[in-house]
């Protein structure tokens, strides 16, 4: 049995007009998001056994304040395959991980994600920014993972749903 984390980048920023979409940062409530993300994480499960996210700047500061948040001390892996690829690239790239790796967190982007869970038979759901789904996948390597792998919903932690009502802002 491997556990994998899926959680959408955090909030970013639309304020920077000449920045390339693979270069926008995080908003406040992103960081914010991450962080709490993070800790909410850390109160359910022990750290990942690996961190793998997005090369895009957005993705890497999340998993930054998630990883520290959760108390993570690996260091974080970047990934083309996170960004503007599709579930089936997903799955290749898990595939190649090592054995020892019996939890993970993938930090990347819709509708990558969204339709990640799905192909791997979790519902069709909207993964909000940062937003994260736990996964229990029945196989006993990442190298048996295929779209027709067992899994099952462990559970889906929302930032919405996390915040109190003083922290809505920004």
């Amino acid at each position: 049995m491997r556990t994998l984390y899926i959680m959408r980048h955090a909030k970013s920023r639309w304020n920077e007009p000449d920045a390339a979409d693979h270069e926008r940062g995080l908003k406040k409530r992103g960081k914010r998001d991450a962080t709490m993300m993070g800790h909410a994480l850390a109160e359910r499960a022990a750290p990942p056994y690996l961190i793998v996210s997005s090369t895009a700047r957005r993705a890497k500061a999340t998993a930054r304040r998630v990883a520290r948040a959760w108390g993570y001390e690996g260091e974080v892996r970047l990934e083309d395959t996170l960004y503007e690829r599709g579930p089936l690239q997903c799955i290749e790239m898990l595939r190649e991980l090592p054995d020892s790796a019996q939890s993970v967190l993938l930090i990347g982007h819709n509708p990558t994600l969204e339709n990640l869970v799905w192909a791997m038979g979790g519902p069709r759901l909207s993964l909000s920014t940062c937003a994260t789904i736990c996964m229990a996948v029945n196989i006993e390597s990442w190298s048996d993972l295929a779209l027709t792998s067992e899994s099952q919903v462990r559970f889906v932690l929302k930032p919405k749903d996390l915040r109190t009502r003083d922290d809505t802002t920004a």
